[in-house]
């Protein structure tokens, strides 16, 4: 079973995660899921799993869902035999009581019609990486947020005018290596520079942040 209980001892800000596609490419260096499979012994190659379709069904309550948490649903490599289904899947008016998050890091590569349920967003961790937001207000006419996790440097978000256009930020440090030690300017310009745009913040526990904020819409 793929569909998995999250909320404050996993991804603390989703109730689920479903996975009905494993694996990735990126090859992020501080790729958690990676990390994960690898200690497991199982493969991170992108392996579609259709056998995991039917497990939304269980869920009768009102709940957020991460889709595709350890893969990336519109990467290049992602068959549209794959990604289709998914995204039907998760189009049906039966789900309607569930709110649906995607992560990319491929935003050009949407293509999806908006639902107020389906949430889309992209994984920025650099200031070089900011295009990626341009491109998934681009490409989705829905509800947009970015994930800044992990932060790996300082970002200035002040200059694009097509932040306008996102409803949510997250924000979390790199854990499980020390390779780059989070600055806390990087995170405290992220937080000014949100509030002043307006744009909710979810601050993750692992930055042991002193104040806490786990803000969400007004529509959730």
């Amino acid at each position: 079973m793929s569909l998995n209980r999250q909320g404050e001892k996993g991804i603390d800000w989703t109730d689920w995660s479903w996975n009905p596609i494993t694996g990735c490419l990126h090859n992020c260096w501080y790729c958690y899921a990676y990390k994960l499979f690898t200690r497991f012994g199982r493969s991170f190659e992108p392996t579609f799993h259709p056998e995991r379709m039917d497990e939304l069904k269980k869920l009768k309550k009102p709940a957020k869902v991460f889709v595709c948490s350890v893969a990336d649903l519109f990467a290049t490599w992602t068959p549209e035999e794959w990604r289709d289904p998914v995204l039907d899947e998760i189009s049906k008016p039966e789900y309607d009581h569930l709110t649906f998050q995607l992560l990319t890091k491929n935003p050009e590569n949407i293509r999806l019609q908006a639902r107020s349920n389906i949430w889309v967003g992209c994984t920025v961790t650099n200031q070089k990486e900011m295009p990626m937001i341009r491109d998934l207000v681009e490409n989705y006419q829905g509800f947009k947020f970015v994930s800044f996790e992990p932060i790996l440097g300082p970002i200035d978000i002040k200059p694009y005018h097509w932040l306008d256009s996102i409803g949510w930020v997250i924000i979390g440090k790199l854990t499980g290596s020390g390779k780059i030690k989070l600055d806390l300017n990087w995170v405290n310009k992220l937080i000014y520079d949100c509030r002043i745009a307006g744009i909710p913040i979810f601050l993750k526990d692992n930055l042991n942040w002193h104040i806490k904020s786990k803000n969400y819409p007004i529509s959730t």
